[in-house]
């Protein structure tokens, strides 16, 4: 039965004056869950979603329900912003959704209108990130998103996705939720395809399994199984060929199969590929519809699918080719690729000239798509002529067809994206991504074209340390875009950029060196360099270590500044930072030291160093010697710190098997295990909140926590892709993949 409108509006005015009486934070559970379904209905939902104190005090299933994927053109700033982060705040106090949203805006560099709740356990001091354009996270994988395809089903706009969970989902993109789940592949769906026959929506997906399975949207109902493949199958895709529907697809056979829906499912095979075939698409070329396909022998190849001929081979890619689509701008037809050399290519599909390589992602390309031109009415959408490219680097980047200019830069995921496609919905033009991260993103595309800022960093921030620079206090980081840069911790004012590093920067320390601050960093190309904070200029470059650079700390021994770093040379090594003199290469560890810190014990220096050995190790400073070997972690260790529990210094140790483990400093014996992250640690730091001992550790969770030592308890912060974590004043300084953020910690948990 369909909801009265003037019955749902008395509704919502009923619920929310009792809200206003009682006050949100102590909204009754029939409000907080039912609400924004009502306003729904009521046509009332824009005026509700600009309310703040609701947004928190709302249960996050029910409104993001109700929010849809927030393209609704009269849904306010603030709703869109809390759709960005509402996948998040399960679970969470109002107090901490709270700070979830003034964080996801200060991302954003929006502002709102938010008091700090007097009860709040953390609070978001500033951000220095890199914008995105908008978008919603649809979650319902349970692992990684292999591939996405767009389609309508009864006029609505849908998203078809396969995953490693072995389900094909289809999701109403008009309110981002799943319509069905397709089960029968027995394998990992590795490719999605939409399509129709005879006016009815199709999709198509392949797999592990090595089945080709078509699928009725409308219904849900499996079609047609189609086997031959002797391998898993890793691209598909539906058409028209000849007047006949067909499927095509391709894997790790080495063969490319044209399946005939029209005919019983009669099948050709096209051979010639020396190698897996990774992609396989149809398109139209001079008004002939021709197949393309790639893979592992680095080759595109272009194919007449009604007659089986192979028409030209492409060749150019120096690694394999893991994704291409057809495209046309005016009368020419491009082939637009990629694959794992990090480029992408367009090709004149008529003739096989190559037209341009594009460079910009730091990764493998995983995916590509084209905009369709004809699938909105907007004459001005920026993807009118673009192809959308997307891989290993997490980042989605739209390329200009014509000039081959790359005009957006989209960046939200934690993980690899496998599959991009591109949709409208309600006419707004939006990007489909999938990753490993398991979830589905839809972009709004309308925000194409903007310019990014040159205050802040270009890339990914790997490293953080905090300082004092005379009476102010500042925060230095560090990335893949090869810049160190300083901000003032109070308010995340920009206030130096040192460039000079060849390659990426992934570790800083600080330290004071006759009278004068300086920042020590390590990266790529065996480079550690000293800066002087003062004016960025680069003191010296200290030069031993034979490959990568992963770790720098500093300490002071017998009156003199010194700094430890440590790398994939398996070495750890130490130096007097007043002459710039290597004193001490420590070795022992049998792989890559990812991790070292410096401390105290005894009454003397030591250093703490952690690789992918799985172990820690304790140097005396004093004598280079080996004083504790500590055992524990199954797996690679990522980061150490030593912080001060109950009187007595203790080594805390995060690594890639989840855990973060405690042992005593003076005489190695082991102490706690802390659980709680469900991925790797890949960040920690420690220090003293509120006069109690804390750690705050950063998984691929997608989560930081922050761990009281004394009591074992914790708290989480949804916070995705960190990198570098460290405590300064009880601030939290927070490196991650799009940016660099300060968090007051106000109490231990």
């Amino acid at each position: 039965m369909e909801e009265d409108p003037d019955v749902e509006t008395t509704i919502v005015e009923r619920l929310r004056t009792l809200a206003h009486v009682d006050g949100w934070e102590r909204v009754n559970p029939y409000t907080a869950h039912y609400l924004a379904a009502h306003a729904r209905a009521a046509g009332r939902l824009p005026e509700l979603g600009g309310d703040l104190g609701y947004l928190v005090a709302a249960e996050p299933d029910g409104l993001a329900a109700a929010l849809g994927t927030g393209l609704d053109r009269d849904l306010p700033d603030a709703t869109r912003l809390y759709l960005r982060c509402a996948h998040a705040v399960r679970g969470l106090s109002q107090d901490e959704r709270a700070a979830v949203l003034s964080l996801t805006a200060a991302q954003q560099r929006q502002a709102l209108e938010f008091g700090m709740p007097g009860t709040a356990p953390w609070w978001p001091r500033w951000a220095q990130y890199r914008p995105t354009p908008y978008h919603r996270v649809l979650e319902g994988h349970t692992g990684g998103v292999r591939a996405v395809a767009a389609s309508d089903v009864d006029g609505r706009p849908v998203a078809v996705t396969g995953g490693v969970d072995r389900a094909v989902r289809v999701w109403d993109l008009s309110v981002g939720s799943t319509l069905r789940i397709l089960e029968g592949h027995t394998g990992a769906v590795q490719a999605v395809a939409t399509g129709e026959a005879d006016g009815r929506p199709l999709a198509v997906s392949g797999g592990d399994d090595g089945t080709v399975r078509v699928w009725d949207l409308t219904t849900g109902r499996l079609l047609r199984t189609l086997t031959g493949h002797s391998g898993w199958v890793a691209s598909v895709d539906i058409g028209q060929v000849a007047g006949r529907t067909v499927v095509v697809s391709a894997g790790s056979d080495r063969t490319v199969r044209v399946w005939s829906l029209d005919e019983d499912d009669t099948v050709s095979v096209l051979a010639g590929h020396t190698g897996g075939v990774r992609t396989v698409a149809l398109g139209v070329v001079a008004g002939r519809t021709v197949l393309v396909s790639g893979g592992a022998d680095r080759t595109l190849r272009v194919w007449d699918p009604a007659d089986r001929t192979l028409l030209r081979v492409l060749t150019g890619h120096k690694g394999w080719v893991l994704s291409a689509r057809l495209a046309t701008v005016g009368d020419r037809a491009v082939v637009a690729s990629t694959g794992d050399d990090w480029v992408v290519r367009f090709w004149d599909a008529a003739d096989g000239s190559p037209l341009r390589v594009l460079e910009g992602h730091t990764g493998w390309g995983r995916c590509v798509a084209v905009a369709d031109q004809e699938r909105t009415a907007d004459s001005t959408a920026p993807f009118r002529h673009a192809v959308l490219s997307a891989g290993a680097d997490r980042t989605v980047r739209m390329w200009d067809l014509e000039t081959g200019d790359c005009v957006q830069t989209l960046g939200g995921h934690t993980a690899g994206i496998r599959s991009v496609a591109v949709s409208s919905v309600d006419d707004w033009p939006v990007a489909l991504t999938a990753a490993d991260d398991a979830t589905i993103r839809v972009w709004d595309l309308r925000g194409a074209g903007e310019a990014e800022s040159d205050d802040v960093h270009g890339q990914w921030v790997l490293a953080v340390s905090g300082c004092d620079l005379g009476n102010r206090r500042v925060v230095v980081s560090a990335g893949t875009d090869r810049t160190v840069r300083v901000w003032d911790l109070s308010d995340g004012t920009p206030l130096g950029v040192f460039r000079g590093h060849s390659g990426w920067v992934g570790s800083v320390a600080c330290a004071s060196v006759d009278g004068r601050q300086v920042a020590v960093t390590g990266g790529a190309h065996a480079e550690v360099r000293m800066w002087d904070l003062s004016d960025g200029s680069c003191l010296r470059l200290l030069e031993g270590h034979s490959s990568s650079v992963l770790a720098v700390e500093t300490g002071v021994a017998d009156g003199r500044p010194y700094a430890v770093t440590a790398g994939n040379d398996s070495t750890v090594r130490l130096w007097d930072l007043t002459d710039c003199r290597m004193v001490k290469v420590m070795t022992g560890h049998t792989g890559g030291v990812r991790t070292v810190t410096t401390a105290v014990a005894a009454g003397g220096p030591v250093a703490v160093s952690g690789g992918t050995d799985g172990t820690v190790r304790v140097w005396d400073v004093s004598s280079g010697e080996l004083v504790h070997l500590l055992d524990g972690h199954g797996r690679w260790v990522r980061e150490v710190a030593v912080v001060t529990v109950a009187g007595r210094p203790v080594v805390l140790g995060a690594g890639d098997d989840g855990t973060v483990r405690t042992w005593d400093l003076e005489d190695g014996t082991a102490l706690n295990v802390l659980r709680g992250h469900t991925g790797a640690v890949l960040a920690a730091a420690a220090g003293t909140v509120a006069g109690r001992p804390v750690a705050a550790t950063a998984g691929n969770d997608g989560t930081v926590r922050i761990w009281d030592l004394a009591e074992g308890r914790h708290l989480r912060i949804p916070l995705n892709g960190c990198y570098g974590l460290a405590l300064h004043h009880s601030a939290l300084l927070v490196a991650t993949h799009l940016g660099v953020c300060a968090l007051d910690l106000l109490a231990p948990p």
